[in-house]
């Protein structure tokens, strides 16, 4: 069971983000229904450490077997979506990791993530980072220049007439 919950239309959520680094390239994904790029992240459930939800994300997202390697940032985000002509109000407390490096880039892609979704995974070189839609924007400002001690950002994304 995930660690969040939804009141209406505002949905609070536990979460882990995983920072992937392999030969000056960052693993991101997109997916059919987005213009964007994003780090590849998931739930904590109930009874889980956040180190152990950020290596059983990536395997389940990519099949592949990582470790964390330290915790970067911890990041309370605001931010509007819109899913199926419904408009939601979040605020995610997300964890991000830093990943050991594998040397490893053929990862398992294509994955149906629901509601019609199917994601992709894209390998971006670190100079294109700053110059795609990388969402949210702490997360490819952190691509950019990993921190070197944990940090904590409180982000708001919200559209002001987002209603």
């Amino acid at each position: 069971m995930d660690c969040g919950f939804k009141s209406g239309k505002n949905i609070f959520r536990y979460r882990v983000a995983c920072i992937v680094i392999e030969e000056g390239r960052a693993l991101l994904a997109t997916n059919n229904m987005t213009g964007y790029f994003y780090t590849l992240s998931g739930p904590v459930n109930l009874g889980e450490t956040s180190e152990d939800a950020a290596a059983r994300v990536l395997k389940e997202r990519t099949d592949a077997d990582y470790s964390v390697q330290r915790l970067l940032t911890i990041v309370e985000t605001f931010f509007d979506y819109e899913f199926n002509d419904t408009k939601y109000d979040f605020q995610e407390v997300t964890f991000y990791y830093l990943m050991e490096s594998h040397g490893k880039t053929k990862l398992r892609s294509n994955n149906k993530i629901g509601g019609g979704r199917t994601e992709t995974f894209h390998w971006m070189p670190l100079s294109k980072v700053s110059v795609n839609d990388v969402r949210p924007k702490v997360a490819r400002e952190m691509i950019m220049n990993l921190p070197d001690h944990v940090e904590t950002i409180i982000s708001d994304e919200r559209i002001e007439d987002f209603t």
